[in-house]
């Protein structure tokens, strides 16, 4: 497997003289039989004006965790797994509904987060008291300053999101809290997101470290029975956020399976620091982050069905337009018979109102006449 990962400011940060608040990393053992991606998406309020460096703490404690969990994990619990996926302790069904498989996965990882969730409070608490930078004494208000000396209110001004893929050579896992999607590229060239979404990351509100009981909305899937995805794609919402359904985000990434297929890594990773600034620009304008890991083994072939992907959803787009188009003309034909229809009533009308002069002037005459009669005498 490789890896590879890139953040960058976004357009309205650049605009508001706010650093990035993204953090994306990716990690592999000598051997190359660990790999690890990460992403964190601080978030943009003005409470929280250290969340770039939560989202940093937050990924580099993520590895470290890791590595401990992985050394000590019993590998028996996920050996021969299919496909498995929990949502969060909130939006998924009873706990007694679990099998107990399922039941010691879910305390496995839930002791997982715990761990990610205190060595973070940890590191933020004691950043907390570094002194302030210049910008914060700038541009954060006192208020806000103060979350600073409240343990309890402290996350409010690191909080950020985590998501993140983790791959050996007998099974593979993601989990994710907060917004941002995880894609996966199948065997089979199909894409998906494999992590269960939480409808309560919504338009700009988001589950998150800062939460209130952030362990438990953490949500994650598992798969050990020797089936792994040609790719996984880790981006913070500033990017999904940029395509308006995610057939056109699967395309973009469809794209850099192609380029990883033809030019190498190298020269993706240099399309990738010179395109997601112009995404941001003409999208979202939020900060933008992007993890991958591919089998470069398979890359190759999974670029020829991509292609063909590629050429479907660009020929339902044409479809789209064209239905578009024929609805408009519809539309505009319909209009105009209103138009022909309204042009030869107010013809009408006019004639009526021609008639109705007439007929007046008529009964004005007749009127005359009858008031001779009525006044005739011999």
């Amino acid at each position: 497997m490789k890896c590879f990962n890139h953040s960058c400011q976004g357009e309205s940060h650049k605009a508001s003289d706010k650093e990035c608040q993204d953090y994306s990393l990716t990690w592999q053992n000598e051997d190359k039989s660990i790999t690890i991606a990460v992403v964190c998406d601080g978030h943009g309020g003005d409470s929280y004006f250290r969340s770039a460096t939560g989202a940093r703490f937050a990924a580099n404690i993520t590895v470290e965790q890791l590595h401990q969990f992985l050394a000590d994990v019993d590998t028996s619990l996920f050996a021969g797994q299919p496909f498995t996926a929990l949502g969060t302790k909130e939006t998924r069904e009873s706990e007694s509904e679990l099998d107990d498989v399922m039941r010691r996965l879910d305390n496995v990882m839930r002791r997982l987060f715990e761990s990610i969730y205190a060595r973070w409070r940890i590191a933020i608490t004691e950043d907390g008291h570094r002194a302030l930078t210049e910008w914060e004494r700038e541009h954060v208000e006192q208020k806000y300053i103060d979350l600073l000396e409240d343990e309890d209110r402290i996350v409010k001004a690191y909080g950020c999101t985590l998501m993140v893929y983790v791959c050996t050579n007998d099974y593979w896992f993601a989990f994710q809290l907060g917004d941002g999607k995880l894609v996966m590229l199948n065997e089979q060239s199909e894409f998906s997101q494999p992590v269960p979404w939480d409808e309560r990351c919504f338009l700009n509100k988001t589950t998150s470290l800062c939460g209130r009981e952030p362990v438990k909305d953490f949500r994650f899937c598992i798969q050990g029975d020797g089936s792994f995805p040609i790719a996984v794609f880790l981006g913070s919402d500033g990017l999904d956020d940029s395509y308006p359904d995610d057939n056109k985000l699967n395309s973009f990434y469809g794209s850099i399976v192609k380029e990883l297929a033809s030019k190498g890594q190298d020269e993706v990773e240099n399309m990738l620091k010179e395109d997601l600034p112009k995404i941001s620009k003409e999208g979202s304008k939020d900060d933008m982050s992007v993890a991958v890991v591919y089998d470069e083994t398979k890359i190759a072939e999974a670029a020829k069905s991509i292609n063909e992907y590629q050429k479907r959803v660009l020929n339902d787009e044409i479809n789209e337009i064209k239905k578009d188009i024929l609805e408009k003309k519809s539309l505009i034909g319909k209009v105009r018979e209103l138009e022909s229809s309204i042009e030869k009533m107010q013809a009408e009308a006019r004639m009526a109102e021609k008639e109705i002069r007439r007929k007046e002037l008529e009964i004005e005459k007749l009127q005359e006449r009858l008031h001779k009669l009525e006044s005739f005498t011999l």
